[in-house]
């Protein structure tokens, strides 16, 4: 894939000298016609043999083995199996809390981060010849590209990603009902996303999508002061998201705070792990590249090509 012509705010090459080289594959079969790196669960033409099977009324002449034909009198097929394209599709969170100002000036917001994730995962999928595609949202969905190729097509969705801006509430298990409508064909979804929504209403999402065959990995992220709760004088916290607000002393809060965040994310990763999904908390002062690369190579060295 060639180099795009113009810059892009969200496609580092920082990120993307990380992770080159590094595949997204499959751990499922998928369904597709065109040539990638990842088996279908459908038969046709390929450069792989698989085994022969009798001839029947229809068949494709050409798929004869008359070398077979000539050793039994009997008309036999050969059959290859097929390699198959991948459709991966970012589900980037475009909620309020997104949105939220770091205390340490110069850390990326959640929205950004994400954004730069979504970028180079995009990248990635279409230097591979596979199909990347994007979904924003909020309560509902609110952008839809599909999944596609070509470098139009990243310029499409990197255009995209620049013109985002946060805002309203997160509904994220309702738009993870609605969005399999939105996918008929299985394949990879990326959600990046803080995931402010009831536990309970995520996983029922979760494992509808896992029903409907898509293989899920989600990148659950939070803010540094989130994970860690710096806060040390009396103030008021502001949600995002509704706007309500509470003063209170952050000391006396922390535990408490911190026991429910670990219970929130406990959830939400035990319903990954119930469907077979990869879950990833990720602090977001960590490096995008270096959150995108461990992820890349640890699944690597778990799939089976």
């Amino acid at each position: 894939m060639k180099q795009p012509i113009r810059k892009f705010k969200y496609l580092d090459p920082a990120i993307l000298q990380k992770v080159a080289g590094i595949d997204l594959k499959a751990r499922l079969l998928v369904d597709g016609l065109y040539s990638s790196r990842h088996r279908s669960p459908s038969y046709g033409f390929s450069p792989e043999f698989v085994d022969h099977r009798e001839y029947a009324p229809g068949d494709d002449l050409r798929m004869i083995d008359w070398r077979t034909y000539a050793r039994t009198d009997r008309l036999y097929v050969k059959r290859y199996r097929m390699e198959s394209n991948m459709n991966v599709t970012c589900l980037l969170d475009t909620s309020g809390s997104m949105a939220y100002e770091p205390q340490q000036k110069g850390r990326l917001r959640k929205l950004e981060y994400g954004c730069y994730m979504a970028a180079a995962l995009a990248y990635l999928v279409l230097r591979q010849q596979d199909s990347a595609g994007l979904i924003t949202f909020d309560t509902e969905i609110r952008g839809f590209i599909p999944p596609s190729q070509g470098d139009r097509h990243l310029f499409l969705m990197l255009s995209h990603l620049e013109g985002l801006q946060s805002g309203n509430q997160t509904r994220l298990g309702a738009v993870l009902t609605r969005m399999v409508s939105r996918l008929p064909r299985r394949g990879i979804i990326v959600l990046i996303s803080d995931c402010h929504d009831q536990p309970e209403d995520v996983v029922a999402g979760l494992k509808l999508i896992a029903a409907r065959g898509h293989e899920l990995i989600l990148f659950h992220l939070l803010d540094h002061d989130e994970v860690v709760w710096p806060f040390k004088n009396l103030c008021t916290f502001r949600d995002l998201e509704t706007g309500a607000s509470v003063m209170g002393d952050p000391v006396a809060l922390r535990q408490t705070y911190l026991d429910r965040l670990s219970a929130f994310t406990s959830a939400i990763e035990q319903g990954c792990n119930t469907c077979g999904f990869d879950y990833r908390l990720i602090d977001t002062s960590k490096p995008v590249e270096d959150v995108l690369q461990g992820y890349l190579l640890m699944r690597g060295g778990r799939v089976k090509t």
